[in-house]
């Protein structure tokens, strides 16, 4: 038979870490956005550079009425 009382304490246990370290982001709070929307913002910007300079790359001329090796 298994012991119920042992999984509550575990999940009590559990609960009253996270209630603990929880009470810790309310003086980080508006440090922790800041530095987590600069984050999102420089990775944006640095997708969009990289989009744009993909379509600058490799601008071959094509001859249509040759044969294409696929593979190049």
């Amino acid at each position: 038979m298994v012991h119920f009382a042992f999984f509550k304490e575990i999940f009590y246990g559990i609960g009253s870490f996270f209630e603990w370290s929880f009470q810790i982001l309310p003086p980080i709070g508006i440090v922790a956005n800041c530095i987590l929307s600069l984050v999102v913002l420089g990775l944006l910007i640095f997708w969009c550079l990289k989009i744009i300079s993909y379509g600058k790359e490799d601008k071959r001329e094509v001859d249509y009425r040759e044969p294409h090796n696929f593979l190049d």
